[in-house]
């Protein structure tokens, strides 16, 4: 049998199911123990991996079969936790974002360096078609030089969600609801992974940042409606409009997503629908100045924990684990995580300076 990259599961909510269904069908990695202060989530996930299960946190870090840890805990308690693991040898697979300060961020990265760790955000949508399309399509110039991004993120979260999350798995403390825990509303953990991917499709950096935000309907410490502009690198602009409590959500066949803007054409990105493309130039992909689909929906897990060899989650696992094995970078880093936690924090920091 091939070696396989033993990881613990640390948080045994709902994204852990998630990332422990990736885990399981990544072919190269597997979950050999699961914690969670709750016991009763620990259990669970570890009757889905069929690992041992405990509720104290030092059992992870002191297990020597444990060559990674996945990290699926509150917010706040990112930096510190995987500072302790860095600085026991574990290598990182860590839930957005990386802290829920720039500075706390820069300690993590310091001891996963200082003590030869590697640490992996997934943001899975780079591993999506349409996003791997998009870049192709974008560092091709089959829409020119981008000139302004659009983000549109709109929800209708149901109140459940500060408490247990959207499967019921959130253990109750209502983490999500506070600014000092969860570092920030629909900015921090939904539009981060916007950001990622743009960084991802585009290479461009954002410079120069402006945002308006407040909580207007949820009863809830952070923002749950937020509009702000951007300046890249480039001179082009962005903006993003994103709302977790709009009441009646999106219509029929609206896509939360983001467009692109280029001196010949455009690209449309939906989270569910196919990639859609308009281009001035005669070898951009098919058919010249016609709106067009280039590539098919992405193909987003829907069910929690409920994962499959091809999933984009599943690639990521695998692509960490490949790389754990073979002694080299994942393909996302911790820097580059870095990048979309600071361009959230400068939003936020916008408004109040």
């Amino acid at each position: 049998m091939n070696k396989q990259l033993a990881v613990g599961m640390v948080g045994c909510g709902e994204i852990a199911m998630e990332n422990m269904g990736a885990i399981q069908h990544s072919g190269n990695a597997r979950v050999v123990l699961a914690m969670d202060p709750h016991e009763e989530l620990a259990t669970s996930l570890a009757a889905e991996a069929d690992c041992p299960a405990t509720t104290h946190y030092d059992e992870v870090l002191d297990n020597e079969q444990v060559e990674a840890i996945c990290f699926c805990t509150p917010h706040d308690l990112h930096a510190e936790q995987g500072i302790q693991a860095a600085e026991r040898g574990k290598h990182i697979i860590l839930e957005k974002p990386l802290a829920t300060t720039l500075e706390d961020a820069q300690r993590l990265l310091k001891a996963c360096k200082d003590n030869g760790v590697r640490l992996s955000v997934p943001y899975v949508y780079r591993y999506h078609e349409n996003i791997i399309k998009a870049r192709e399509l974008v560092r091709s110039g089959a829409i020119g030089e981008i000139v302004a991004v659009e983000i549109h993120w709109i929800g209708d979260k149901p109140d459940s969600y500060w408490l247990t999350g959207f499967s019921g798995r959130g253990g109750g403390s209502g983490w999500r609801k506070s600014w000092q825990r969860s570092g920030g509303g629909i900015l921090m953990m939904n539009c981060t992974h916007f950001f990622d991917y743009l960084d991802f499709i585009t290479g461009l950096t954002p410079v120069d940042y402006a945002a308006r935000y407040d909580t207007l309907l949820t009863d809830v410490e952070v923002e749950d409606f937020f509009v702000g502009i951007l300046r890249y690198d480039n001179g082009a602009l962005g903006s993003v409009l994103a709302g977790s409590k709009m009441i009646g959500g999106r219509y029929p066949g609206e896509q939360r997503g983001s467009r692109l803007y280029g001196g010949r054409g455009q690209i449309v990105i939906g989270d569910k629908g196919p990639l859609f493309m308009y281009s001035e130039r005669e070898d951009a992909d098919g058919e010249k100045g016609v709106w067009k689909e280039v590539c098919s929906p992405m193909q987003l897990e829907t069910t929690y924990g409920q994962q499959a060899p091809e999933t984009p989650r599943t690639r990521y696992m695998r692509e960490f684990a490949a790389a754990i094995l073979e002694n080299r970078e994942p393909p996302i880093t911790g820097e580059m995580a870095y990048r979309s936690l600071e361009t959230v924090i400068r939003l936020y920091e916008s408004l109040k300076g």
